[in-house]
């Protein structure tokens, strides 16, 4: 991650990414607020718990055991997730909280394609944001993410308003 640059890497020999492809994200420019907490949190990591490039963004859950309560978390370890189930629990834990529906991590990226297929106004911005998702074709963006509403379907062909 590097947030001068406001990109974020993703090396397939270091991640596991889908067809093994280098994957380079650039941060976009309507989640201000997300990038001021990501900021933060890399404080926290580097200079608090003097975290390292080589150890997890988001480190796994530390656990300790409670007599008759069964396991607390209690910080976080060095390393990595084994599989998402955790990530997605505390994700909806605090959805929950706030009052909102279940919104798994995932979501976040059908979430920003969604926004893009609708929101780009060129051939070149829809690419642009299509290879930031790590689409090498933009085509897939489209068949994945492209579909819209009877009502934003209607509009530009009829000239009726919603």
């Amino acid at each position: 991650m590097d947030l001068d640059e406001k990109s974020v890497t993703q090396n397939p020999r270091e991640v596991a990414t889908k067809f093994g492809k280098r994957i380079d994200t650039l941060f976009s420019k309507e989640f201000a607020e997300a990038e001021t907490h990501l900021r933060q949190w890399l404080t926290n990591l580097n200079e608090v718990a003097l975290y390292g490039p080589d150890d997890p963004l988001f480190p796994s859950t530390a656990l300790s055991a409670q007599s008759n309560r069964g396991f607390t978390a209690t910080g976080f370890t060095r390393g990595h997730w084994k599989t998402t189930e955790p990530v997605r629990k505390i994700v909806n834990a605090y959805f929950d909280a706030a009052g909102l529906s279940a919104f798994g991590p995932h979501a976040f990226r059908h979430m920003l394609a969604r926004h893009a297929a609708k929101h780009s106004q060129t051939v070149a911005e829809f690419i642009a944001n299509a290879q930031n998702l790590g689409h090498t074709d933009p085509l897939t963006t489209l068949r994945s993410y492209g579909q819209i509403s009877r009502d934003d379907q209607r509009r530009p062909i009829t000239g009726e308003s919603a």
